[in-house]
């Protein structure tokens, strides 16, 4: 999947397909999440053209432990059921990392399924706690890594 572009997009282009893969039934704009109008926020894309295959949110939030950091989650990893397993989600979850870096670092978390633990652990989360059930959603995993800030860019030479 090549030709499948990772970009930045608005949070809204993310809620179908989190409406269809995380919340079967729910319509797209109730899939928002409390946080996307802050402007630290980020989601992200893996694009087929203009149609979203893979997606995810960013946002400021503090884990539910006392963190070293400020606190950044990752909500609505979603992949489209077709093209899982092609390494789109963990193409999209690097660029929020790479979000997270670029704007200082922090403690990343998220409340993840448990059928995507694999995801989170080759991108270096380790999990916290025990397994745990979200009604009507399933059984969850609390993971979470630190993420370094990323370092500025090197002046021009004159």
């Amino acid at each position: 999947m090549d030709d499948v572009a990772v970009a930045f997009v608005p949070h809204r282009s993310t809620w179908w397909l989190r409406s269809a893969v995380l919340r079967p039934g729910r319509d797209p704009a109730q899939c928002r999440y409390p946080g996307e109008d802050d402007r630290r926020a980020a989601s992200a894309a893996a694009l087929d053209g203009d149609v979203a295959l893979s997606v995810g949110t960013v946002l400021p939030e503090a884990p539910p432990w006392d963190p070293p950091a400020p606190g950044w989650r990752i909500r609505g990893m979603a992949t489209a059921p077709e093209v899982r397993g092609r390494g789109l989600g963990g193409r999209v979850l690097e660029l929020l990392v790479s979000h997270v870096a670029g704007t200082g670092g922090g403690v990343l978390w998220c409340n993840a399924r448990t059928p995507a633990l694999s995801l989170y652990r080759r991108a270096g989360f380790v999990a916290r706690g025990e397994v745990f059930d979200l009604p009507e959603i399933g059984p969850h995993q609390v993971m979470w890594r630190l993420v370094t800030p990323a370092a500025p860019a090197p002046a021009p030479s004159p």
